[in-house]
């Protein structure tokens, strides 16, 4: 009688376990670790980024004081346990690192799950007309509480780079009411405020090696080159765009400056819904732009976040064709919860939503796309 071999998977040579760790979700990748010792080390040691789509950071679950996170490609949520997010809001997400801004207002980027944390410098004054830094008086004449504040102060932040891979990152962020610009690298002791323009910044990105602003003058977009440089400056580039009263959002898509331009009604007091989207190709060069319609069945995931595109074809869950939404980085939803989690379809002009439950929303801001970075 013939005896039949079982294999002991525990025992396949490391270079196979951390070239299969390179193919796995987040949610796999943890799975993977603890099948075995063996497993573990092999994905402790290479510490692949997962292929996966990005999650949705969903912010603090009131009941464990764990961090809410959203598989959209597992229709599932994870509670985390990462202290370090705890109270914390959100404003910024880049290559798998996380901008937090505390009580205090204390400002860190923080990789949440290897640890890796800056601290950053305290932040510009929020409203350079008053004695007080941060304290604005708000419309009904009392001023803000700092829980107001933390949600006004910084409505995006981006860096140019992977600060697990290089050190000499950059930091570009908004802030205020007007959505000012300033600047921060490693070693430097304060934020370097950009100055030269009269426009409030919808947002910012990193893109071809520059980082890019776009704001909003007389109902017309109007892009800008901002250097970071020894000589921090902002300069007019490209052409200008009508847009009529929409937030825009700047996309990367596969090496083309998109500018999406969004639409929001108010469905109830402070709560507000996107109704409407119209996208833009950008050519800086030739100073015009052209409606853009086809994607290459591609999806874009677009919110307070650096922008990410990623080929719908290889995630059966994913749209293709199509722009993932969260809250515009400086509107701020209400108790109700964020009702803005859409996917609008290029192909059919048309919304659906990727999230029908009431998400928890810390000091009322909205959820922010992630993509887990290990390293």
């Amino acid at each position: 009688m013939e005896s039949t071999l079982i294999p002991d998977w525990s025992e396949l040579h490391s270079d196979i376990l951390e070239y299969l760790t390179s193919f796995l979700s987040l949610s796999d990748y943890s799975r993977f670790g603890a099948v075995c010792r063996n497993w573990f080390s092999a994905a402790k040691q290479k510490r692949h980024p997962p292929q996966q789509l990005p999650w949705l950071v969903m912010g603090e679950d009131d009941a464990t004081h764990k961090c809410k996170f959203y598989s959209i490609e597992e229709k599932k949520h994870y509670l985390i346990d990462i202290p370090e997010l705890r109270g914390q809001r959100l404003c910024g997400s880049s290559y798998g690192w996380l901008f937090t801004l505390d009580i205090e207002l204390n400002f860190r980027l923080l990789n949440p799950f290897t640890k890796k944390c800056y601290i950053l410098p305290p932040l510009p004054p929020y409203d350079k007309n008053v004695k007080r830094p941060y304290l604005k008086v708000s419309p009904n004449g009392e001023d803000y509480t700092f829980e107001e504040i933390q949600v006004r102060l910084v409505s995006k932040a981006i860096l140019d780079c992977d600060p697990s891979k290089c050190s000499d990152f950059k930091v570009l962020i908004t802030y205020g009411n007007m959505r000012e610009l300033a600047c921060w690298c490693p070693g430097d002791s304060a934020w370097t405020l950009i100055k030269g323009w009269y426009a409030i910044i919808d947002d910012i990105i990193f893109f071809k090696e520059n980082f890019y602003a776009v704001g909003n003058v007389d109902r017309h977009d109007e892009i800008y080159v901002v250097n970071v440089g020894p000589d921090p400056k902002i300069k007019l580039v490209g052409p200008k765009v009508l847009q009529l009263d929409a937030f825009t959002h700047l996309v990367d898509y596969m090496g083309q400056l998109l500018l999406v331009h969004r639409w929001r009604e108010e469905i109830k007091e402070d709560c507000y819904i996107t109704t409407k989207i119209i996208v833009k190709n950008i050519d800086i060069e030739e100073a015009n732009y052209s409606r853009y319609k086809l994607m290459d069945g591609h999806a874009v995931f677009i919110g307070a976040n650096s922008c990410v595109t990623v080929d719908a074809s290889k995630y059966p869950m994913c749209k293709k064709n199509a722009l993932y939404l969260t809250g515009t980085p400086h509107y701020y939803e209400d108790e109700i919860g964020c009702k803005d989690l859409q996917i609008y379809d290029m192909d059919q002009c048309s919304f659906s939503r990727y999230y029908s439950s009431k998400p928890y929303i810390p000091y009322v801001a909205s959820p922010i796309w992630f993509i887990p970075n290990l390293r």
